[in-house]
């Protein structure tokens, strides 16, 4: 069938139409997109500078002990023939903790004291011999290599008796190291054996006991870092925390700065003590102690955050206005030094100069600051302009309307049969 001039004429016109509608729907597009990316302006996140002390501390960790801890052992070997203290027990200077028993040594005290009494017979018998030779040397009836031997018989006959004496010496010692005693006054920590066991303190001498001293005062080992120990002295402050409690922070001070390192996994740490008062007995020995050592304090000073002195924004100068910074706006990823410096300036501890931003109207403004005592959340801060309570910029937030579409680009347009 053949299409009238007419018919052809109507689908040209029906074309045209849909590709002018088809350009209409794509510029209305462009349009509502270039609309919400104009309306949609970023802003910034910001933060109050505040009145404050600042705190730079060192942290490590250490192991809580007692000020003086002593092993209690054995000099002689038995059987354990009491034990009269147990776990947590105080103890004084000097209580009995237990005893071995003294079948043996008793046995042994007998022998030496036999063999003193052997050897002081010989020597009485010895130096009779001698007085008697000496007088028949002197009404020459006796000669002179006679009277000699007798005199020297007679010396070794005492230094057998004096032999003989420290035997017994020692007999009576060791008897008397039977009986075990607390070395000092304090609380027992750690019991090893029990009635019946026996004991050998031929190779060397068992622990039996471990006793603590006064718990009321106490100290912590901290292993400090070798590039942090310079920062640590005499009587520094400390405050610590322990995981039985860990909403209380606890006070210490530094007693020593030990000179001998330690080196583990390629890591050098030095020893520091700390004393801690343990006066409620909240503290027991062994337990792991969260350690920061107060190395500067400044009270009552402006303090900003950390992150308000790394933010750098993407404009050529400071007086730039928002929308042609905000592009690139947020944290300096490019290498800039803190607080707004160029790239090429040094960084480090020892930088005394930074700057802040402060959003004005429709534009960033450059504040130059003096930078303090830095701590771990924010770093004290001065200069003129700066003031309690000024908002400066930290960051910032794109705004969602940049990113979004219109209705009519979510819409799609209907397609005709015939792939009109």
């Amino acid at each position: 069938m053949t299409e009238t001039p007419n018919l052809k004429n109507r689908r040209r016109v029906v074309r045209v139409v849909q590709v002018l509608a088809a350009l209409l729907i794509v510029g209305a597009g462009a349009f509502w997109a270039y609309r919400g990316r104009a309306a949609g302006t970023d802003t910034y996140r910001t933060v109050a500078i505040e009145r404050t002390d600042v705190r730079r501390t060192v942290s490590a960790t250490g192991r809580i002990d007692a000020e003086q801890t002593v092993e209690v052992g054995t000099q002689v070997s038995g059987i354990l023939a009491e034990v009269l203290v147990d776990f947590n027990d105080k103890v004084t200077q000097g209580q009995v903790l237990a005893r071995i028993d003294t079948a043996l040594l008793d046995a042994d005290v007998a022998s030496a004291s036999a063999k003193v009494a052997e050897a002081t017979a010989n020597r009485d018998r010895l130096a009779l011999e001698a007085k008697r030779v000496s007088t028949l040397r002197t009404r020459e009836a006796a000669t002179d290599q006679e009277a000699e031997v007798a005199a020297a018989e007679l010396a070794v006959a005492e230094a057998q008796l004096r032999t003989a004496q420290v035997s017994l010496t020692r007999a009576r010692r060791n008897l008397g190291y039977a009986t075990i005693s607390a070395p000092i006054a304090g609380t027992i920590i750690r019991r090893d054996l029990d009635p019946g066991q026996t004991v050998n303190a031929g190779l060397s001498a068992p622990t039996l006991f471990l006793i603590s001293g006064d718990l009321a005062q106490m100290q912590i080992l901290v292993a400090v870092d070798e590039s942090d120990i310079g920062q640590i002295h005499e009587s520094q402050s400390a405050e610590f925390t322990v995981q039985t409690w860990p909403d209380r922070v606890f006070k210490g001070t530094v007693r020593q700065v030990r000179l001998q390192s330690a080196t583990a996994e390629s890591v050098v740490t030095y020893t520091v003590v700390v004393d801690v008062d343990n006066s409620d007995g909240a503290l027991l020995p062994g337990m792991t102690a969260t350690v920061e050592f107060i190395v500067g304090e400044a009270k009552d000073v402006l303090c900003v955050a950390n992150a308000a002195l790394r933010y750098v924004p993407d404009v050529p100068d400071a007086g730039e206005s928002k929308g042609a910074g905000k592009a690139g706006a947020g944290p300096n990823t490019s290498g800039g030094g803190p607080g707004g410096r160029p790239p090429g300036k040094r960084r480090g501890p020892e930088a005394t100069e930074g700057t802040l931003w402060t959003s004005t109207g429709e534009k960033l403004t450059a504040l130059p600051v003096k930078i303090g005592l830095r701590g771990a959340a924010c770093t004290e801060v001065s200069g003129d302009g700066i003031a309690q309570d000024m908002e400066v910029v930290v960051g910032v937030d794109h705004a969602a309307g940049a990113g979004t579409t219109s209705p009519l680009q979510q819409t799609a347009a209907p397609r005709r049969p015939g792939g009109f």
